[in-house]
């Protein structure tokens, strides 16, 4: 397990350009072969294979995160790992950053929307709660 690394007032904007990054040094790594058809050097500003892979490998993630902490079972109750928990739910957060990247998103965008999302939750729970 890696060791956790604690950051100082890491911005969203920052984790998602680092994410970028490591987008961009995968894809320039070949891993991406069979899915990216375009040029290496640069991230796509919309691609729907690799938008749809990360989606898939979301999916995958989850499943990592309920196996971390099985106490939602009627059986095996006593399975829970709280660091591993964190850590598959930290790998969630990084492949939605992926899905936003590989949709032509910036890291404004998605902070915008997040909020904006946020606003119309909280009025939604505050009228049904009223």
């Amino acid at each position: 397990m890696a060791e956790m690394i604690e950051m100082d007032n890491s911005t969203f904007e920052e984790l998602y350009n680092n994410q970028m990054q490591n987008q961009l040094l995968l894809l320039r790594g070949g891993s991406y072969e069979g899915f990216a058809s375009h040029d290496i050097d640069k991230l796509p500003d919309d691609d729907p294979k690799l938008m749809s892979y990360h989606i898939q490998q979301l999916v995958s993630e989850i499943g990592e995160v309920l196996e971390a902490d099985k106490r939602w079972k009627n059986f095996r109750k006593d399975k829970y790992d709280n660091v591993e928990k964190l850590m598959e739910i930290s790998d969630c957060f990084i492949v939605l950053m992926n899905i936003a990247i590989f949709s032509g998103y910036t890291a404004q965008q998605v902070a915008d929307a997040i909020l904006t999302k946020e606003v119309v939750v909280r009025e939604r729970i505050m009228s049904e709660v009223n």
